[in-house]
């Protein structure tokens, strides 16, 4: 069965940030009324009536004179000649009425026309006071059309209101997504810009503010200007990596499939070697293998799935091997797909810039010269080739059972493997728009996806996440238009350069480093959100768990040509992209909006417990800390998080130093140094049929093969180190709270 996946996760957590309020107070405190905003003349009056005060506290003011008072009457000019002597910046200022009182030559500075008479005084103050009047009612009538016109701010209640996420939600819809898809897919260029650009004009078409093209110099490795091919020397046989014969006619083949079925950032050249089968090249398969034969400098038959891909490269390039064919198993495939005689891509880069390891590749950086991250060549190969290569017909028929493939024991096959790439700088470009937020706005919630970048190859889903994006970024506007705005600052983000191994995202996470610590709250992955028509997996990071569940896969780690997926087929609707888009939105609206960050600290103790159980790492150091790390986190959900989240008992000092915690609540769990293709959190499990965790299990793993406890001593150090570092986070999280407290008592 295929699946649906939005994927949420917890990179940082929320802070709450009370500046805003802060001014918003003192603003209210110094006199500051919506009423005289909106009237124009009195906000004039009273903007030159502080200018006028601020100009009579200077000191030196009793110096200042009108040169032409003396020899002139006022009365007898519209419009006299001043000469103003300047102004010293004060040091002591005094108000007006006060010099009056200290100086009483003060009013002799200046010549004044005496009165003409009191009937002249007495019209005078009339008009006075009747323009007066007229003004102040005009103002009054002013204001009121203007409130009337203008909503006023919604409350930080209003805007975290249910009834205002189902308005939000209800604006996106089947046949907008659809449009938004197929607008996408017409497009004709297939440069990574040009597709960026074309989603920069969507989005700002929305209305979506400050959104921009972010672009980097990044080292590619592209196909070479041939096929790559796999011969049997025993029978002199050639063939391209789809299965299909050299010497045959390739008009029924798209040449970017014969170009594109590679591995991005392989080894290069030609190797003739004997073929091996390990087949998914677990720990033990290494160990019989390695047993019964030398794997030196061999080609090992790799099947795609059960363990992340790099790993299992890492381990066979330290055993010696020289290549490898990757395939996918027709039984691990679903039934409802036909990719038997599809070669596909992968990249072999764990994350970013080759060229720039753990920088950002902007202007003027150190490029490192990485032509290829692995001495393996490297080859995908489509089901049909692996059949040739175990001897097995292409029409085997399957009934009820299907046999997975297998080389014959009997007989050795030596096949020579011939690899071209060229490595090239290219532009990729990642957009980036911002709704920002009203209350928190240095808050940042980040919905990401990626568009396409590799010509035709890993099918259409670019298209669908973006289109899920474009249609929740409409109905957001909407009502951003009529008033409201989410109180954290909601980031979208198309990513450019997903195909080779995630380097758009990498690049600008690397560019952004310390705003991203800080400021990040959480991060809402839609990477090829509708996978099939049955079933849906959110996966989320431990805090999160209460929003989604894990299920991960690693046969998604192959990308396929466009015209084996097509997502009208799997969803001619749209209503699954309805559906998805909405419980995006959904958890987007509840992250950016609710007071208290919808974050489990207790959820994390309860991964932690789970991932120790299991006879291999029973450990009693760690189960011990992992005991007093659940009791802390109890403690703290109670005591602290139970009354933030209830508006009778809430506190702004304690909701916004909860959140500080809050947002960092896995920062404990992550390592610098993991093995190939493992995620850096600790608490993130390798696939759903393991619970213990991953770092360990590898660790054992590589005991195994080595025959020494040094790698396992070191992954125990870890997680020790990571449990003990949370569990006195939560703890003085509690200090904290109870020595505020007990100082406002």
């Amino acid at each position: 069965m295929g699946e649906n996946e939005s994927s949420v996760r917890s990179l940082c957590q929320q802070d709450k940030n009370m500046a805003y309020q802060k001014v918003n107070a003192d603003q209210r405190a110094q006199g500051h009324s919506p009423y005289l905003d909106n009237d124009e003349l009195q906000a004039t009056a009273l903007e030159l009536e502080w200018d006028m005060e601020k100009e009579l506290e200077e000191p030196g003011f009793d110096h200042f004179r009108l040169d032409g008072a003396v020899q002139h009457h006022l009365g007898n000019s519209q419009s006299p000649d001043l000469d103003l002597e300047p102004i010293q910046p004060s040091s002591s200022p005094k108000g007006r009425f006060q010099r009056l009182q200290e100086d009483p030559d003060y009013v002799s500075h200046y010549t004044r026309q005496a009165p003409k008479s009191n009937r002249c005084s007495f019209f005078q103050i009339l008009k006075v006071f009747c323009t007066a009047l007229i003004l102040f009612i005009f103002g009054i009538v002013m204001g009121y059309y203007a409130l009337k016109k203008c909503p006023s701010p919604l409350t930080s209640q209003e805007r975290n209101n249910p009834h205002v996420y189902h308005e939000i939600l209800k604006e996106i819809k089947a046949e907008n997504i659809k449009q938004i898809y197929r607008d996408l897919l017409q497009f004709p260029g297939e440069d990574d810009v040009d597709v960026a650009m074309k989603i920069l004009v969507q989005w700002s078409s929305q209305g979506l503010e400050d959104a921009r093209l972010v672009n980097y110099s990044v080292l590619l490795d592209l196909p070479g200007s041939s096929s790559n091919t796999v011969t049997l020397k025993n029978s002199g046989e050639c063939f391209y990596p789809s299965g299909q014969q050299c010497n045959r006619e390739t008009k029924t083949l798209h040449n970017q499939d014969l170009l594109y079925s590679y591995a991005a950032y392989s080894a290069r050249g030609t190797l003739e070697a004997e073929l091996v089968d390990i087949q998914y090249g677990t720990t033990e398969d290494l160990i019989r293998i390695q047993a019964i034969t030398n794997v030196t400098k061999k080609i090992a038959l790799l099947k795609l799935g059960q363990s992340p891909l790099l790993y299992k490269l890492s381990l066979l390039e330290d055993a010696g091997f020289g290549g490898v064919l990757l395939y996918i198993d027709p039984c691990d495939l679903p039934k409802t797909t036909d990719l038997d005689d599809k070669a596909f891509m992968v990249s072999l880069n764990s994350g970013g810039d080759p060229s720039t390891p753990g920088y950002a590749s902007i202007d003027g950086s150190y490029r490192q010269n990485r032509l290829n991250l692995t001495t393996l060549l490297v080859q995908p190969i489509s089901a049909v080739l692996a059949k040739k290569l175990v001897s097995l017909p292409e029409d085997t028929a399957q009934k009820d059972s299907c046999i997975p493939l297998q080389l014959p024991a009997t007989g050795k096959k030596v096949i020579s493997l011939n690899i071209q790439s060229v490595s090239t700088y290219k532009t990729i470009s990642n957009v980036i728009g911002y709704l920002k937020g009203t209350v928190f706005p240095d808050r940042y919630i980040i919905i990401g996806s990626h568009h396409n970048s590799l010509n035709t190859y890993g099918g259409q889903e670019w298209a669908s996440s973006t289109a899920i994006i474009t249609a929740f970024i409409q109905a957001l506007m909407l009502k951003v238009k009529r008033g409201w705005r989410p109180d954290r600052t909601i980031v979208f983000c198309s990513w450019g350069g997903t195909s080779f191994g995630n380097i758009g995202s990498y690049e600008w996470a690397e560019d952004l480093k310390r705003v991203l610590q800080r400021n990040v709250v959480a991060y809402i992955s839609l990477h090829n959100p509708v996978r099939g028509n049955s079933t849906l997996h959110p996966v989320a990071s431990p805090s999160l768990q209460q929003l989604a569940a894990e299920n991960p896969s690693f046969l998604s780690e192959a990308l396929f040509p466009v015209h084996t997926t097509k997502t009208e087929k799997l969803d001619p609707t749209f209503s699954l992209h309805e559906t998805i888009a909405k419980l995006t939105g959904q958890v987007t609206l509840q992250i950016a909006n609710e007071p208290v960050l919808p974050f489990n600290a207790l959820d994390i103790a309860l991964e932690v417990q789970n991932s120790l159980k299991g006879e291999e790492v029973d450990i009693p150091q760690l189960l011990t800390v992992a005991s007093h790390l659940r009791d802390t986190a109890e403690l703290f959900q109670s005591d602290e998080m139970r009354p933030a989240n209830d508006p009778k008992e809430r506190a702004p000092i304690r909701v916004r130093m909860l959140n500080d915690v809050l947002q960092s609540l896995e920062k404990s769990f992550l390592v610098h140094r993991v093995p190939p293709g493992l995620y850096r959190n600790i608490l993130y499990r390798l696939d759903e049929r393991t619970s213990q965790f991953s770092v360990l299990l590898k660790a054992l793993e590589q005991c195994k093969l080595h025959q020494s406890n040094e790698t396992i001593q070191a992954a125990l150090s870890e997680v020790l180190n990571s449990i003990n570092s949370a569990q006195v986070y939560f703890k003085a999280g509690l200090d904290v709270f109870e020595t505020t407290l007990a100082g406002k008592k």
